[in-house]
This record gives structure tokens, C-alpha cells and sequence, in this order.
């Protein structure tokens, strides 16, 4: 591909990532605890019915100069012990309304750090789900670590809980990146947890990257790569960093003059790609990688590759609840998102209601949309055949004020138009998010307030 300065400097710009549609700015403040409720009601059908499960644990020892997530520092962790009575309100009054659907096929615990929490307090956590949920018996049960925290008594510990997938975050090992982003990890705990995983049979063990941090060059990041893929993770994501300081104040303690400019960026990702590529993995999504035999590189050969707030996924239209502070909920045709700071949190659920602070409830053209834009990111063609099978609309006439868009995409070699549908083109999986814009309905409206990460 030819990927030029002039074609970076024209399509790398603000856009959001889509890990929902419509995006979580384009979400109300007056949606609140009876909205969600009333949603989970409506949506508690039969035991049979599948949910998928988030859990959020937001603690971290230290905070990272480059996260975006949503943490809570502290170094006491005696405050974990509240938070598990919180947790555990929040799981009744949540299986309180969907009734008899208990039966979870996918759970995930992110951060924060879920490692932060002692052996005992993980034991109790999961005690608490599985006091209101049941495990299918192929569940998929992952969570995130943090190497420098996690000790081998909890990947014991969790490995015999029934935690089948690990991902943990590595971001870059160059020691001179590391200081940059006041995250000193050394390849050897890395390694470390990764051979502990190994010992007591994790079925997946998974490795966050990101590209575009200060001080990442070339040399240094193809070191940190090669170093990756001898240890042999299962599974990759390798994101864009997003240097968003005026609305994560953190991230000031990050010098910009010392982030890679585009072009250097970009080069970034196409070295990982190139190497990983190289060594056998498949590239899945915008920025995923996985082994062939992976159950993500068959669900894309069947164009069954799906995504959520957990990542790419080959479980399909899954309602997912959202548990702890921030968390977000997909469920039916509505999103919830619970209140982000910990007290916010933790009030209403001490009077006996959920902790919802905003969301929305989908309208019939956000579901078209919502769709086909998951279509375009997760699997990389559109067919126009399950569009109207799906939602009873023709592709053309439903999306005619989007077709001059569309054709100058396709006159750039991003997308190829077929009887049936689109396909993506190779560079235009570089510039996914730039062609799912075409299909946002809010994003020209939207407010000159909203911040989004750069599409490459």
C-alpha cells in the first residue's frame, strides 16, 4: 500500500473509535435508573437467553501519564472491601430485574487493575456473581493485569476460579518510553506472568501495545515487537495513542513535542503490523491480531466477527451488562452508563437504586447504522442482501445523501462496490473509522466540545 504524507494529512483526523454507535457524547443526562431498569425488565426473558457481563474495578496504585481509562489511585486497599458491598447491591438489583435470564457466556473484569484486589477479595467477587448469574459451561472468562502488580498466587487463584483468558497491558518496553509515561514494567515480570499463565493452562493469554507514545522510535519499538512474539501471546491489540490533555488532565505530564508526528506514527503500527504478520498472526479489525486457528480469525473468515466494550468478540448480539463505576450496559436497543466518580457511584445504590447517569435508547436508523457500521470495522464488507433482510431498506435509498461521500472514498481505493455489498480494500482497513464517519448521522451536528482520538 501507498500509504502517502498527502493521503495521512487528508484522512488522519478526530473520529471516534465506535465501541458504540451512537457514540457516548451523543448520550442524555436525563436518562437515568428507571430508564435502565425499565430496560432490563423488558429484556429478561427466559434462563436460556445469553448475557454477557463487564465488571469495572477502577483501582490502580499509580496512574500512567498516557490512560484514558477510568481509575481511582490509591494504595489502601482496604477500600476495596466497600466497593465489593456496593458491587454486590449493584448485582442484585440488576438480576432482580431481568428475572430468570441469569445465564452469562462471556464475563470480563477490567480497570483499573482487577489484580489490585487481594486473593480473598477476588475470591468474594466472583463469589458475588455467581451468586446472582450462572457460568455457561463455555463461557469465556477474562480479565486485564497489570505485570507489576500481579503476584503467582493470583494467577493460580484465578486460573481455578475458572478465568480462562488474561490480557495484560505492555504498552512499549523501551525503558527511555517507560520514563516517558511513568510506567517502569521490565520485560521480566512481563515474562514472568506470561510463564505463570502457561504453567496452570490459560486457553488465552493477550497483550495490549500502543504505538504513538513520546519517545517511540522505530529501533526501540521493533525491539519491544520482536520481543512480544517471542513470548508468544495468543492475542494482540495494538491502539493508537490518543493525547487528549485538555479533557484527561494527566496527560500534560506528556511533553508533545516528544510524540511521533503522523507520518512516524503510522510507521509505527506498519512496522508491528508488518512483523506480527510476518510471524503468523492474522490481522483482525482495526487492530487486532490473533493465531490462524483462533476462534477470531474463523469468526472473520465466516464474517461473524463481531465487537462490544470488551473488544472484538465472536459472540453475536449479545446483551451486555455493565457492573462498578463507568461501566456501560447494551441492552435490547438501549445504552446506560453508570456514574463515574466512586462516591457518584457508590450514593444511589446505597438508597436501594442503580447508579445510571446517562445513556439513550436507540432509534430505528441508529440500529441501521449501529450495524452497518460494526459490519464495516469487525468484517470489512457490507451485504446489501442481509441489510434488507435485516431491516427491510434498500442500501441505496436509505443511504442516498451519503453516496457522494461514499464515491469519493472509492475513488481513493478505500472500498471496492460489489452486487452485493461493499468490500473493504487493504488501505481502506487503514482508514476504517474514516469511512464508518460516512454513515454517523451525528457527527457533523455534533458539538464543537466533543474530543475524539486521531483515526490513524
Amino acid at each position: 500500500m501507498d500509504i502517502t504524507p498527502d493521503l495521512l494529512k487528508k484522512y488522519d483526523k478526530a473520529g471516534p473509535r465506535y465501541t458504540s454507535y451512537p457514540t457516548a457524547p451523543e448520550w442524555h443526562d436525563d436518562f437515568g435508573s428507571g430508564d435502565y431498569r425499565s430496560a432490563l425488565e423488558r429484556a429478561g426473558g427466559g434462563p436460556r437467553e445469553a448475557l454477557a457481563l463487564y465488571v469495572h474495578v477502577p483501582f490502580c496504585e499509580k496512574r500512567c501519564h498516557f490512560c484514558g481509562c477510568n481509575v481511582v489511585i490509591s494504595k489502601k486497599p482496604e477500600i476495596v472491601e466497600r466497593f465489593l458491598d456496593l458491587i454486590g447491591m449493584e448485582l442484585s438489583l440488576v438480576a432482580d430485574a431481568l428475572g430468570e435470564r441469569r445465564r452469562l457466556v462471556q464475563l470480563h473484569w477490567g480497570g483499573g487493575t482487577p489484580t489490585y484486589m487481594s486473593v480473598p477479595q477476588i475470591e468474594r467477587l466472583f463469589a458475588e456473581i455467581l451468586g446472582h448469574f450462572r457460568l455457561d459451561e463455555e463461557a469465556e472468562i477474562a480479565l486485564e493485569v497489570d505485570p507489576r502488580v500481579t503476584t503467582q498466587e493470583q494467577i493460580q487463584t484465578l486460573r481455578k476460579l475458572g478465568f480462562n483468558r488474561i490480557s495484560m497491558g505492555v504498552q512499549d518496553l523501551d525503558p527511555v518510553v517507560q520514563r516517558a509515561i511513568g510506567r517502569n514494567q521490565t520485560e521480566e515480570q512481563t515474562r514472568q506472568i506470561f510463564s505463570w499463565c502457561r504453567e496452570v493452562g490459560y486457553l488465552s493469554i493477550n497483550v495490549d501495545l500502543i504505538y504513538g507514545l513520546p519517545a517511540q522510535n522505530m529501533e526501540g519499538w521493533e525491539r519491544t515487537i520482536h520481543s512480544i512474539i517471542d513470548m508468544g501471546p495468543d492475542r494482540l491489540a495494538v491502539y493508537s495513542y490518543a493525547h487528549l490533555p485538555s479533557k484527561l488532565k494527566h496527560q500534560a505530564r506528556i511533553n508533545p513535542e516528544t510524540l511521533p508526528a503522523t507520518e512516524e506514527k503510522y510507521a509505527l503500527f506498519a512496522l508491528a503490523r508488518r512483523s506480527l504478520v510476518n510471524s503468523g498472526y492474522r490481522p483482525i479489525g482495526m487492530d487486532h491480531f490473533a493465531h490462524p486457528d483462533d476462534e477470531l480469525s474463523k469468526a472473520l473468515d465466516e464474517g461473524c466477527l463481531y465487537r462490544n466494550f470488551m473488544g472484538y468478540t465472536t459472540i453475536a448480539d449479545t446483551d451486555m451488562i455493565g457492573i462498578g463505576p463507568s461501566a456501560i450496559s447494551y441492552i435490547g436497543n438501549v445504552y446506560a452508563q453508570n456514574e463515574k466518580r466512586l462516591f457518584k457511584y457508590y450514593r444511589p445504590l446505597e438508597n436501594g437504586d442503580l447508579s445510571t447517569s446517562t445513556g439513550c435508547v436507540l432509534s430505528h436508523d441508529d440500529l441501521v447504522r449501529r450495524w452497518v457500521i460494526e459490519q464495516l470495522m469487525c468484517n470489512f464488507r457490507l451485504s446489501f442482501n442481509e441489510l434488507e433482510k435485516r431491516f427491510a431498506i434498500d442500501f441505496d435509498e436509505y443511504f442516498a445523501g451519503e453516496v457522494a461521500a461514499l464515491r469519493s472514498l472509492q475513488a481513493e481505493g478505500f472500498y471496492r462496490r460489489e452486487k452485493d455489498g461493499l468490500e473493504v480494500l487493504p488501505l481502506g482497513k487503514v482508514f476504517i473509522r474514516d469511512l464508518a464517519m460516512v454513515f454517523d448521522a451525528y457527527i457533523k451536528k455534533s458539538r464543537s466540545s466533543v474530543q475524539y482520538s486521531r483515526t490513524v
